[in-house]
């Protein structure tokens, strides 16, 4: 049996989406005449009547919303939202769905049918639900693959350190993580409105920069380096690898001729304005083993009352970091799940803590940790979706404890 599974599927993304939109409309009208075909073998005529009157707008309908799907996927690139022309597995998936509502709703009108004493008038019920299920799944797609992308959240916090310098004046600093950038469109010229407007003092960015599927991609290394260039700091750019970055050839390439510092295994002071801020910088391999050594490697001579920011991609190295006193981490990769549920949350977040630190500010020991949302989508056929979960860009405002 999951051979046959496995063939199916490959099947199906065999296809091109017009002919998996005319598979769905055959497989829907072949459920109508099956079911015309059972009550004719039943002799009942007018409940034949009753189903076809029902089933064939129905299987119209859902060619019809099948076709908006294949609209509104292939219309992303177009509209600058997001660059993917891998669109066959959001599509596969969102069929899926509309089959689930139609075969349901087919099957309920069928048992209707069976009962001699029933009074209930399937066809419009059934068409009011069908459509009520379908809109309502459309406008969820609507939001996260065109309307949440693009309204870039900019979370603003205030932490106070006891390590930090009481007499200097508040230090601001902006994290971006998880741009995942296929070509630059409509969100990244937002987070370049946003982000000047904050006048941060530093631009600290956590890993992965572009999308898995545009890793060897120039266009998508010149936009990134484009979307950089424009993005104001005083006291400069700090960056880490994150996990599609893994090489050091890969990293420098990618930074090369921009403003960025690179920081590996590597801790850096800075004096803003007096107050010393040292920034660790540590390359993610979700090898926890291997991180651990290189976040020992990056503090070896750190003073212990110095105010230390690690920068790591991931919120997995939390108890490490904790157990080295570190004051503040910033990190992302977990994109706060990218699909969420109401009142749940990330469906998926890639850590190893799994929904402990999906997103937002945490606290473990002497340690603050934030994981932003990111701003980006993962790649490859996977939804460029958000749904429940805005692209987040982090302002902190760094002073001392008093």
């Amino acid at each position: 049996m999951p051979v046959y599974a496995h063939r199916f599927v490959h099947s199906l993304f065999s296809l091109c989406p017009g002919e998996l939109v005319l598979s769905v409309a055959l497989v829907s009208l072949g459920g109508v005449a099956a079911g015309a075909g059972i009550l004719s073998l039943q002799n009942r005529q007018q409940e034949i009547r009753r189903l076809l009157a029902a089933g064939l707008p129905l299987s119209a309908a859902l060619l019809a919303f099948c076709l908006g799907d294949w609209a509104l996927l292939w219309a992303l690139p177009h509209l600058r939202i997001s660059f993917s022309t891998e669109i066959m597995l959001p599509l596969v998936a969102s069929f899926f769905v509309r089959l689930l509502v139609f075969w349901g709703l087919l099957g309920a009108m069928l048992l209707a049918q069976q009962r001699e004493k029933c009074r209930w008038t399937p066809g419009r019920a059934t068409m009011i639900l069908f459509f009520a299920a379908n809109l309502g799944f459309s406008a969820v797609q609507v939001d996260a693959y065109a309307v949440e992308p693009l309204l870039v959240e900019t979370t603003e916090l205030s932490l106070a350190f006891d390590d930090l310098d009481p007499a200097a004046p508040p230090l601001r600093v902006v994290q971006i993580t998880d741009t995942h950038i296929e070509r630059s469109g409509h969100r990244e010229a937002t987070v370049v409105r946003q982000v000047n407007a904050l006048q941060p003092d530093i631009i600290l960015l956590t890993g992965d920069y572009l999308n898995l599927s545009c890793l060897d991609d120039p266009t998508s290394a010149a936009h990134f380096r484009q979307f950089i260039a424009q993005l104001q700091a005083p006291y400069g750019i700090y960056a880490v690898r994150g996990s599609v970055e893994p090489m050091r050839e890969s990293m420098a390439s990618l930074i090369e001729g921009t403003d960025i510092v690179w920081l590996e295994q590597e801790a850096v002071t800075l004096n803003v304005r007096g107050q010393a801020v040292t920034l660790v910088g540590v390359d993610c391999s979700h090898n926890l083993e291997l991180d651990t050594a290189r976040l020992e490697q990056a503090l070896e001579g750190v003073p212990a009352d110095a105010f230390t920011l690690l920068l790591y991609h991931s919120p997995d190295l939390i108890h490490e970091a904790s157990a080295q006193q570190v004051d503040l981490y910033l990190g992302g990769h977990t994109h706060g799940g990218q699909i969420c549920l109401p009142f749940y949350g990330a469906l998926v977040t890639a850590s190893i803590y799994g929904k402990q630190y999906e997103s937002g500010l945490f606290q473990k020991g002497e340690t603050t940790m934030y994981i932003s949302r990111g701003l980006g989508f993962e790649g490859g056929g996977m939804p460029r979706a958000r749904f429940l979960c805005r692209p987040e860009v982090v302002a902190i405002e760094l002073t001392a404890a008093r």
